[in-house]
């Protein structure tokens, strides 16, 4: 919980706002990638 609270303080920050939307960005292209792996091989 205290994780969260962490974040919320982040993004009050621009600089947190940066950092949050790059780490979701490649959250999101981590898992594209893992999830289209398979099939790009056949």
């Amino acid at each position: 919980m205290g994780a969260i609270l962490d974040l919320t303080e982040l993004l009050k920050e621009p600089a947190g706002m940066i950092g949050a939307v790059v780490i979701i960005a490649a959250g999101y292209f981590f898992v594209k990638w893992v999830f289209s792996e398979p099939s790009d091989e056949e």
